[in-house]
């Protein structure tokens, strides 16, 4: 049985997606938990979860917002067990069409935030027995997509990134993953599901038959963030409906 009892889990992007579905799930196994949130509308949806105290608005990109948010998290809780790096975007331009701007904020929210957060976590990481590093990675990142030449770059970096933070820290006892997964049902892909023929073809490709829900990553997370996976380390683990299988 997965638990999470007295640890301390802090989420970026813990106001919707996979990261709201992990604050859930995460609370729900004991865990006292702290987190990022983009709007102030975001903060109804962790009522009962994440103390105003522990709920920063911030950009991820703002890199002294997020040190201090992480210091802060680990002054309330006594430290930090665990991380999720969740808070991303896309934006569907083809390679011609990205400029420069666009580029950089891709890269700047989806890879350079998840650096900085794993890294600002270190210090406190390295003071428990163990620490638990996620971040959420991409089947694009593995794969492609067509129109997502910047989110595709940016989630095959954080494969790279997981796999070298994981064999430097190894010797600390801090694991640290990445979780690639598939379409999945939440705001990201609103705008793709909404389109009954890209829907429909999108859904044709996943072996499964179906996207994901935000909740199954969220238990693939509490999983790694859990004992249960003391000796998973390195890796990045795909939910995708089998569709890299193919």
């Amino acid at each position: 049985m997965i638990t999470l009892v007295n640890r301390s889990i802090f989420i970026s992007g813990a106001g919707s997606g996979i990261g709201l579905a992990t604050a859930r799930l995460a609370h729900s196994l004991g865990a006292m938990v702290s987190g990022t949130i983009f709007n102030d509308y975001q903060i109804s949806n962790l009522e009962g979860i994440i103390p105003n105290e522990r709920c920063f608005k911030l950009d991820v990109t703002d890199v002294a917002a997020l040190q201090a948010a992480v210091d802060k998290a680990a002054s309330s809780c006594g430290g930090l067990n665990g991380v999720v790096a969740s808070a991303g975007m896309i934006k569907l331009l083809t390679s011609e069409d990205t400029n420069p701007d666009d580029w950089a904020r891709i890269l700047d929210v989806n890879l350079n935030a998840s650096f900085n957060l794993a890294r600002n976590s270190v210090p406190y990481l390295r003071q428990d027995i163990s620490g638990s590093i996620i971040m959420i990675s991409s089947q694009i990142g593995l794969v492609g997509h067509h129109n997502a030449a910047a989110y595709a770059a940016s989630k095959s970096a954080i494969n790279g990134l997981a796999r070298s933070m994981a064999l430097e820290l190894a010797s600390e006892n801090i694991r640290v993953n990445a979780i690639a997964p598939g379409p999945i049902a939440t705001n990201m892909t609103a705008e793709t599901r909404a389109n009954k023929d890209r829907s429909e073809l999108l859904r044709k490709g996943i072996p499964l038959g179906r996207f994901g829900t935000a909740e199954e990553i969220a238990n693939l997370a509490v999983f790694l963030l859990s004992d249960l996976s003391s000796f998973i380390t390195g890796q990045v683990l795909v939910a995708d409906g089998g569709f890299t299988a193919q």
